[in-house]
């Protein structure tokens, strides 16, 4: 049922999309109904047939118009960016994060603050819109991804201020398609036939003009907030999710043991008092509770450890938390995913860590050495983030980690 609520959902969305973009195609259609069903009325046949006539040439026109149109135009990925500049550039927010596929930064200085003290979090209105200019692209990007995996139009809360920057970290309400339309663009060029530069540089949507990455409050982007969470078993094993195919945000690699977006519902109902730590804590074990298929009574306890920008994914903000299991690895063999989760989920997968002398968190792929051809972004930056708490003698799970991992 939920499936199909979302399918439904994301096809409405779709299709309001293509009446704004063939909206001179249903007004034709208007007048040539109104032509066909005056004809044989009071008004004069001369007026029906024009109006007729007028309606199905401006709908032709349009319709011609935007076909050719979407035949023009090519996204274009750039798989060789590895945005070497960006992290030269970035280098005083914190190391780069390296994964199979993609680059991105953990923003040590931030995580020092979110790991030491709460930071209280609001959510601010209007919600995000996407801009005129990207909006242009939209309709053409949607049908371009739809390709490439299963794509639903949920809500999402976005990242509208920097952690450091205010005493309160502000969110505001978007949809999914929103960032696919925006983030997800930074990785590509729109070119578009005759031109002989892009129609849109992808860079030019996460950089400013001296090539540092725009600061969430300056940005023009979704920014939804991707969260995730590092599941420990009670032998001390980590728990990963493998990804099918059809999986947008990671499609065949391995995933943190819950990851996603953060959602409204993840916000605290009963008070308008809440820390940014509650709340992607609250969306990590959502997550982690949907596709790995567990109740709350098995999860023992959740703490944040860090966040970063996932540069080669339009700079977004992902958030990280580490999760104690009331679990064994075998237990998690003996279960399946959820039906309603299979297009995402291939399979859970409990592993054995690297010994803690080898962590670090400038080598994050170090800890699954096994794996490490297959890690994911979400999953790279989790790894470096615990590599940096479990050195932190003040993060208030290390002792329960250390335990479950030397166990």
């Amino acid at each position: 049922m939920l499936a199909a609520k979302r399918t439904v959902r994301t096809k409405t969305t779709i299709w309001r999309y293509k009446l704004w973009r063939y909206r001179l195609t249903t007004v034709g259609l208007v007048l040539a109904s109104f032509g066909l069903a005056t004809s044989l009325g009071d008004p004069s046949r001369p007026v029906s047939v024009v109006a007729g006539l007028a309606g199905a040439t401006l709908s032709l026109m349009e319709i011609r118009a935007n076909r050719r149109r979407s035949r023009e135009v090519r996204f274009q990925p750039r798989k060789g960016d590895t945005y070497r500049d960006v992290i030269s550039h970035s280098a005083d927010l914190g190391p780069s994060v390296e994964s199979a596929r993609d680059v991105g930064i953990l923003l040590s200085r931030e995580n020092i603050e979110l790991r030491k003290r709460p930071i209280r979090a609001i959510v601010r209105t209007p919600d995000y819109r996407l801009p005129r200019d990207l909006r242009t692209w939209s309709l053409d990007y949607l049908n371009y991804r739809a390709k490439t995996g299963r794509i639903y139009n949920d809500s999402v809360l976005c990242l509208a201020s920097d952690i450091l920057s205010d005493d309160v970290v502000k969110l505001r309400a978007g949809r999914y398609f929103d960032f696919m339309c925006s983030n997800l663009l930074a990785p590509l060029d729109i070119w578009e036939v005759g031109r002989k530069s892009p129609a849109l540089r992808g860079r030019d949507l996460i950089l400013d003009a001296e090539g540092r990455l725009v600061p969430f409050k300056r940005s023009r982007l979704a920014n939804h907030i991707g969260v995730s969470t590092l599941a420990l078993t009670t032998d001390g094993q980590l728990l990963l999710v493998a990804q099918t195919d059809d999986n947008i945000g990671s499609p065949g690699l391995l995933a943190p043991s819950g990851s996603g977006a953060l959602e409204p519902r993840d916000v605290p109902r009963d008070t308008d008092d809440y820390t940014i730590q509650q709340v992607v804590i609250n969306g990590a074990e959502r997550e982690l509770r949907e596709e790995c298929h567990l109740t709350a009574r098995e999860i023992e306890e959740s703490s944040l450890v860090g966040h970063g920008r996932w540069v080669s994914r339009g700079a977004m903000p992902e958030f990280c938390a580490v999760t104690l299991l009331n679990l064994s690895g075998d237990q998690m063999l003996d279960r399946s995913p959820r039906r309603v989760e299979q297009s995402y989920v291939h399979e859970f997968m409990p592993v054995s860590l690297a010994p803690l002398r080898l962590w670090d968190p400038n080598r994050p792929l170090e800890m699954l050495p096994h794996h490490r051809q297959a890690v994911s972004w979400p999953l790279a930056l989790g790894l470096a983030c615990l590599a940096e708490c479990i050195k932190d003698e003040s993060w208030s799970l290390r002792k329960a980690v250390l335990a479950r991992l030397e166990g």
